[in-house]
């Protein structure tokens, strides 16, 4: 369990990666799948950076701006 910092779409907050990892990081599911995503993306890395696009089921995308860091 790595204590990691997220900035999504420039907010800033403290979570875990096992938070993440049970997707639980946040209360919107496509964040927690966007910021799983993310964290496997990252793997073994410091830090990884990058915009990840999802749909909802009625086909509305939403845009992602991630940053996540090991603290």
């Amino acid at each position: 369990m790595a204590k990691i910092r997220a900035i999504v779409n420039g907010v800033s907050y403290y979570t875990t990666t096992t938070a993440i990892k049970k997707m639980t990081s946040s209360d919107f599911t496509l964040q927690n799948t966007a910021l799983f995503f993310v964290l496997d993306a990252m793997g073994k890395n410091a830090g990884y950076a990058t915009t990840v696009k999802l749909y909802d089921g009625k086909m509305n995308r939403h845009s992602f701006d991630i940053q996540l860091s090991k603290v």
